[in-house]
């Protein structure tokens, strides 16, 4: 019943002056801000008024299409790329090595193409080697006995070293990214590559927001792409064939296939290896890495050893294998490394965020000011006057709402309502009554111990012959009352 006076009231603390019909608030707007094209809608004549309505009008449509255009830029989040060339000492990079024949093994690491691979400076439980200077001398030296005629021809058609640089702590895929090394190998320049994480570029810290089990995460390496692909395709091996493949690590509780218990896993592995399906899967779920370093490598070969040198060498190396007098080795199976950086430079590659929030705030804020000579403030004062236009409705929404109920409850009265004159009259004369009851004749109208009935409704209390708006009638009792 009070909820439109309490809703006036608090109209008139929150603002003074704009009035109560949205006619009135526009108008005030327009007079009191502090843009420039609405003020003079309101003070300058007829045409004038027209021109400048519908400048402010272009104006402000220029304004909400050069906004749309950079927020949409914004949220594209491009990126730009910048490249740095610097000089600095450098730690010596991992280094995997393994025969190209499965059957002639080094140590350490098992990859089922090359047997036992052997991984120097790798960082999983001692402290990367730095470089102390670049060139040979500050290198890595090795003299490496392939044992070409212990080769299986069947299983080996190339006589070799396969050879990987990679970063410390990363599992090396050598298959897909070493190089076959025959007499020297040299490393020239570390070519760091960074990039910005989500939502920039679709890359990933460490793995963790991939939704693809790693199952290379026992060999406590870092997170990679290589890793990512590889562990899901073996879950779809392992989900399609109920067996994994040999050559990918397997999870606990699996088994690998064979021909005993899993018969037609071949068959099973072969469609899967060519599913195009499978390989788009497995590419929209693994991301790239944000931190990658990659080593480009110039190989530069020569004969050795020479010829001159070739008989000391082969009693010197056949005496150390061997410990035999005699020559058991042969320039076929030496292979000599030389592993070195050329200098101490490195380039990063480096994604940052093109367009970011001060970037937008700032061109923003120019539109706005130049096409309408406004400012955070004028946006603050439009806001203003969004909670005035949204306050004025809840006020005529209840007043509209009060009216329907009142009509319901006119339209409801059965007979028609009383007039002026039987209203004075109920107030005035106690005897006058509505005849509800029979009564009898010697009755009179009230006997003297009853008591005398409650008046009927009073007329109207008619203080002033003055009309005025209900409105201001209203906001006068109000503003007495606070």
């Amino acid at each position: 019943m009070h909820v439109k006076k309490y809703l006036l009231k608090g109209l008139h603390r929150l603002q003074k002056g704009p009035g109560y019909t949205y006619k009135e608030l526009l108008v005030w707007y327009c007079d009191n801000t502090n843009t420039h094209g609405p003020k003079r809608i309101i003070c300058e004549g007829p045409k004038k008024k027209a021109m400048w309505f519908l400048l402010t009008l272009l104006f402000a449509a220029l304004v909400c299409w050069q906004w749309g255009i950079f927020i949409r830029t914004y949220l594209s989040w491009e990126v730009s790329v910048s490249l740095s060339v610097g000089f600095k000492t450098m730690d010596f990079p991992a280094v995997t090595i393994c025969n190209a024949s499965p059957f002639k093994n080094f140590t350490s690491i098992f990859y089922p193409h090359y047997g036992n691979c052997y991984i120097f400076n790798w960082g999983m439980t001692e402290k990367a080697l730095p470089s102390a200077n670049p060139g040979t001398e500050f290198g890595l030296k090795l003299i490496l006995d392939i044992g070409q005629e212990d080769y299986v021809p069947f299983l080996a058609s190339t006589a070799g070293v396969r050879l990987m640089l990679h970063e410390q702590r990363s599992y090396p895929f050598i298959r897909d990214e070493g190089i076959y090394a025959m007499s020297g190998t040299e490393t020239s320049i570390g070519d760091k590559l960074q990039r910005m994480g989500e939502p920039y570029s679709p890359c990933t810290v460490n793995g963790s927001e991939v939704p693809v089990q790693n199952f290379y995460s026992d060999y406590n390496t870092t997170y990679s792409i290589q890793a990512c692909l590889r562990s899901c395709f073996q879950d779809h091996m392992i989900r399609n064939c109920n067996c994994g493949h040999y050559l990918y690590p397997l999870p606990r509780g699996e088994k690998y296939c064979n021909n005993r218990d899993f018969p037609d896993w071949a068959h099973c592995y072969s469609d899967l290896q060519m599913s195009v399906a499978q390989r788009e899967t497995c590419i929209g779920m693994c991301k790239e890495s944000c931190n990658d370093t990659q080593y480009k490598m110039t190989i530069s070969m020569a004969d050795w050893p020479s010829e001159a040198s070739e008989d000391w060498i082969f009693h010197v190396l056949s005496q150390e294998r061997d410990q035999s007098t005699n020559i058991t080795l042969s320039r076929k199976g030496i292979v000599k490394l030389n592993i070195y950086f050329q200098e101490f430079n490195y380039r990063t590659i480096e994604e940052s965020a093109a367009n970011n929030i001060v970037w937008l705030l700032s061109n923003l804020g120019g539109q706005f000011g130049f096409w309408m000579g406004g400012s955070v403030l004028c946006l603050i004062e439009f806001g203003e006057i969004i909670i005035d236009f949204v306050w004025i409705t809840i006020i005529k929404l209840v007043a509209l709402a009060k009216s329907l109920r009142q009509r319901r409850a006119q339209a409801s009265y059965a007979g028609p309502p009383p007039t002026v004159a039987e209203l004075v009259e109920a107030h005035t004369n106690f005897g006058f009554q509505p005849d509800t009851a029979p009564r009898s004749p010697n009755t009179g109208p009230y006997p003297s111990e009853q008591a005398l009935p409650i008046p009927g409704t009073p007329p109207p209390n008619y203080d002033s012959l003055r009309l005025q708006p209900l409105d201001v009638i209203e906001s006068d009792s109000e503003g007495d009352a606070i």
